[in-house]
C-alpha cells in the first residue's frame, strides 16, 4: 500500500496534464475497437474438452515453444513461500523495556527508603509498586542487598536488556531471547542473589521489538515470484500430443492451444491493417473535435461518452454479423450511435461520427463499402430527424425515417447491381425500415436515460420532462409559493426569448428559470411576491438578519434540487443566478439606520454565472423585478431600466466568468424591452357603465 501511495502521488502531476486523460480515452477506444474487430467468429478447428476421449492421434504439425502457465504459477508460489519474513524494529518496544527496568529498580529504592515497615509489608508494597510478578526470593534479595550492590545490579541489568533489544527480539523467539539474556548476565560480575535479581528483572522487562512488516513482505514475495523465469516447453514436430482413446487432460489442451489446433491462429497482417484503419478514423475525429467542437474536446467526460458510444455501436454491428443475422440489420445498428450523439452532444459531431462508423463497420464487419453507403444514409437522416425532439417517442419516429432512407439506399444499390426488384430488393427495403424503427427506438430509448445520469448530461427530452408543471417540485412551488411560481414563469419566458435571440440554449434557460427560486418554498412569506394579505416579517427584523434570510433561499434551493434529483445543469441556475450581487434593499436600509454595514455581509455567496444561460437568467430576474415597479412602463423607460440593470451587473463584475459578448448584451436588452413592453403595456381605463346607468335612472326619477 505504501508503494501504491507513492506511485499515486508521483503520477498525480502527470494526470493533471490536459492531454493525458484524452490519450488514455483514445487508447482505450482504440484497443476496444481493435478487439471487437479482430475477434474471430470462426469455430475452433478441434472441439475438445478436458475429460473427453481423443477421437484420433493428434500430432504436432510444427516445432514450437510455449509457456506452461500452470507450472510457472506453481514455481512462483513456491518462490514466494521461501521468502524469509521481513521484520521492522519498533522503537517504542525498546523504550518500554528500558522504562520497565528503571521502573522496577526505582520501586525497590522507594520501598527500601521506608524502614518502619515490617518485612511482609515491604514485600507487599514492593510487588504493588513494581507492577510485575517476581518470585518471593527475588523480592527478598532486592530488599536485603546493600545500596552499592543494588546500584550495580541495576546498571548491569539495564545494560544487558539494552544489548538484547539492540540485537532485536522477535515474538516467536521470546524463550530463546530470555535464555540469551540469562547467559549474558552470567558473564558479568554479578553472582548469587544479585544475579538472580538482575535475571528476573531483565526477563520481566524484555520486549519483542521486531515486528513483521506485512507490506514489505508482500513486496518481497511479489518480487521473488516475478523473478522466476516462465516455464517454457518445447514441442517437436511429429510429437504425438494425445493418442486415440486417451483421456484429454488440461496439459494436452495447453499444448494443442500453443500449436493453434484449438482456435483459429491470428493473422497479424490483418490485425495490423485493421489497427491502421481504426487509428486513422479516430485521428480524423479527434482533429475534427479540436478544430470545430472545442467545447466538447475540452471536457474529458464528453470525449469518453463519444468513445463509449462508438465502441457500443461497433459491438452491436459485430453481433449482427457474428450471429449470421441479415446484413440489412447492420445499417440499423450503425444508426443507433449517431442518433444518441445527436441527442446527447451535437448533431454536427453525430454526422461526422456516422461517416466514421459507417466506414469502420463496413471494413471490419462486412468488407463491403456498399454497406458503408447504406449505413451513412440511414444514420444521417436519423440525425436530422432527432435534431429537435420533444418526446422520447420521437426517437422511434426518427428511427423510422432513418429506415425509409436506408430502404431508399438499398433500392439504389440494388438498381446499380441490376438485381431483380422483387423479391430481394423489397425484402431488404422492408427489413431496413422495420429494423431502424425497432432497433434504433428500443436501443436509444433504453440507453439514453442511463447515459444522461452517468455522464451528467441534460437532453431536450429531460428538460421537457422537468418543464412539466406536474413535476413534484414545481407543484410544491405552485402551492406553497404561488407568487414565486408566477414570477418564475414570466422570467422564464423573458429569458428564453433572449437566449434564442443570441443563439443560447433557450429550453435549458426556461427550465432553469422555473427552478431558480425553488428555495423560497422553505420560507415563502419572506419574499414580497408571496406576501398577499400577510404582514411583512422583515418589518420586525434587522436588515442584516433579513439579508441572511433572503440569501438562504439559494442554499435551500440546492437542498431541494438534491432531494428531487435535479440535474447539475439545472441546479447551477439555483446556485449562480444571483452571483455575488449585493442585496441592495436591506443594505441601504442598514445604511439609513446608521449601522455602517460591511457590503460583503450583504452579498450572495455566489459563484458568479459560469455560462451564458445562467447570466441571461440573472439579468432577466433583475429586469423583470425592476420594470414591475415602474409607474408608467413605456418602451423607452423599460429600455433604460434594462440597460441600467445590465450596466450595473457589468460594473459589479457579475458577468466576468461567462462568455457573453457586448453585442449579445445589446441583443438581450432589446429582447427584454420587447417582451416586457408586451407584459406591462399601458391599459385603457374602461368606463363604469353600471354606475352611469344608475345615475341616469336617478336623474329620470328626479324629473318625475
Amino acid at each position: 500500500m505504501m508503494l501504491l501511495g507513492r506511485a499515486r502521488r508521483r503520477l498525480a502531476p502527470l494526470f493533471a496534464l490536459p492531454w493525458v486523460p484524452k490519450s488514455l480515452i483514445g487508447l482505450g477506444t482504440f484497443l476496444a475497437l481493435l478487439l471487437i474487430a479482430t475477434v474471430s467468429d470462426v469455430p475452433p478447428r478441434l472441439d475438445l474438452r478436458a475429460g473427453q476421449i481423443a477421437p484420433r492421434d493428434i500430432e504436432a504439425p510444427r516445432t514450437t515453444d510455449y509457456v506452461d502457465q500452470e507450472q510457472t504459477a506453481i514455481r512462483r508460489r513456491v518462490a514466494a513461500a521461501r521468502v524469509e519474513p521481513f521484520y521492522q524494529e519498533a522503537p517504542q518496544a525498546t523504550a518500554a523495556a528500558r522504562n520497565a527496568v528503571t521502573g522496577i529498580f526505582d520501586a525497590i529504592t522507594r520501598v527500601r527508603a521506608v524502614p518502619s515497615l515490617s518485612n511482609a509489608e515491604r514485600l507487599a508494597r514492593l510487588r504493588q509498586a513494581a507492577g510485575v510478578s517476581l518470585p518471593p526470593e527475588v523480592w527478598e534479595a532486592a530488599l536485603s542487598l546493600d545500596d552499592a550492590t543494588l546500584a550495580q545490579a541495576r546498571e548491569i541489568t539495564l545494560s544487558a536488556v539494552e544489548q538484547m533489544m539492540e540485537r532485536g527480539v522477535r515474538a516467536d523467539e521470546f524463550p530463546e531471547a530470555r535464555e540469551e539474556l540469562r547467559r549474558l548476565l552470567r558473564t558479568t560480575t554479578l553472582t548469587g542473589r544479585p544475579l538472580a535479581l538482575a535475571s528476573a528483572v531483565g526477563q520481566a522487562a524484555l520486549r519483542a521489538n521486531l515486528v513483521v512488516d506485512r507490506e514489505m513482505n508482500q513486496t518481497l514475495r511479489r518480487e521473488a515470484a516475478e523473478a522466476v523465469e516462465p516455464v517454457r516447453v518445447r514441442i517437436l514436430r511429429g510429437e504425438v500430443i494425445v493418442r486415440r482413446g486417451d483421456k484429454i487432460t488440461e496439459a494436452h489442451l495447453r499444448k494443442l492451444e500453443a500449436l493453434g489446433l484449438i482456435g483459429v491462429p491470428m493473422r497479424w497482417d490483418v490485425v495490423l491493417g485493421v489497427a491502421l484503419v481504426i487509428a486513422l478514423l479516430l485521428g480524423i475525429t479527434g482533429y475534427y473535435l479540436i478544430q470545430y467542437q472545442p467545447e466538447i474536446w475540452r471536457r474529458d467526460r464528453l470525449v469518453l461518452l463519444w468513445g463509449l458510444i462508438v465502441v457500443l455501436t461497433t459491438l452491436l454491428a459485430r453481433i449482427v454479423v457474428s450471429y449470421r443475422l441479415p446484413l440489412s440489420l447492420v445499417p440499423a445498428a450503425v444508426a443507433v450511435g449517431p442518433i444518441l450523439l445527436a441527442v446527447l452532444l451535437r448533431p454536427r459531431l453525430a454526422l461526422v461520427t456516422a461517416a466514421v462508423l459507417s466506414l469502420l463497420i463496413a471494413l471490419i464487419a462486412t468488407s463491403d463499402l456498399r454497406t458503408a453507403f447504406v449505413a451513412f444514409v440511414g444514420s444521417a437522416v436519423g440525425v436530422y430527424a432527432v435534431r429537435k425532439i420533444s418526446r422520447r417517442t420521437d426517437l422511434i419516429v426518427g428511427g423510422l425515417k432513418a429506415g425509409v432512407a436506408t430502404a431508399a439506399a438499398v433500392v439504389a444499390i440494388s438498381l446499380l447491381e441490376r438485381r431483380p426488384v422483387y423479391p430481394e430488393m423489397v425484402r431488404d427495403a422492408a427489413v431496413g425500415v422495420l429494423a431502424n424503427g425497432i432497433i434504433v427506438g428500443i436501443a436509444s430509448i433504453g440507453v439514453l436515460p442511463y447515459l444522461e445520469d452517468l455522464f451528467g448530461l441534460v437532453t431536450p427530452i429531460k428538460l421537457l420532462e422537468l418543464s412539466n408543471p406536474g413535476h413534484p417540485l414545481l407543484r410544491r412551488l405552485q402551492m406553497e409559493a404561488p407568487g414565486t411560481y408566477h414570477h418564475s414563469v414570466i422570467v422564464g419566458n423573458l429569458a428564453e426569448a433572449a437566449a434564442d435571440a443570441i443563439g443560447a440554449d433557450g429550453l435549458l434557460v426556461r427550465v432553469g428559470t422555473y427552478y431558480h427560486d425553488v428555495g423560497k418554498i422553505r420560507r415563502p412569506v419572506f419574499f414580497v411576491e408571496n406576501q398577499i394579505g400577510v404582514e411583512n416579517p422583515h418589518d420586525r427584523m434587522s436588515p442584516s438578519l433579513s439579508a441572511l434570510t433572503v440569501a438562504a433561499h439559494v442554499r435551500d434551493g440546492l437542498d431541494l434540487a438534491r432531494e428531487y434529483g435535479l440535474p447539475k445543469a439545472v441546479a447551477d441556475f439555483i446556485l449562480e443566478h444571483h452571483g455575488t450581487t449585493l442585496i441592495t434593499y436591506f443594505y441601504h436600509q442598514a445604511v439609513e439606520r446608521g449601522d455602517e454595514p460591511e457590503p460583503a455581509a450583504f452579498r450572495y455567496e455566489g459563484p458568479k454565472p459560469q455560462t451564458r444561460e445562467v447570466a441571461i437568467v440573472m439579468l432577466a430576474d433583475a429586469a423583470e423585478a425592476a420594470v414591475r415597479t415602474l409607474p408608467r412602463p413605456t418602451p423607452d423607460r423599460i429600455y433604460e431600466v434594462v440597460r441600467k440593470i445590465i450596466h450595473e451587473r457589468l460594473e459589479d463584475g457579475q458577468l466576468d466568468e461567462c462568455d457573453l459578448m457586448f453585442r449579445d448584451l445589446e441583443q438581450i436588452a432589446q429582447t427584454f424591452t420587447r417582451i416586457l413592453t408586451g407584459i406591462f403595456h399601458p391599459r385603457i381605463e374602461y368606463p363604469d357603465l353600471e354606475g352611469d346607468l344608475r345615475a341616469r335612472r336617478r336623474e329620470r326619477v328626479g324629473r318625475r
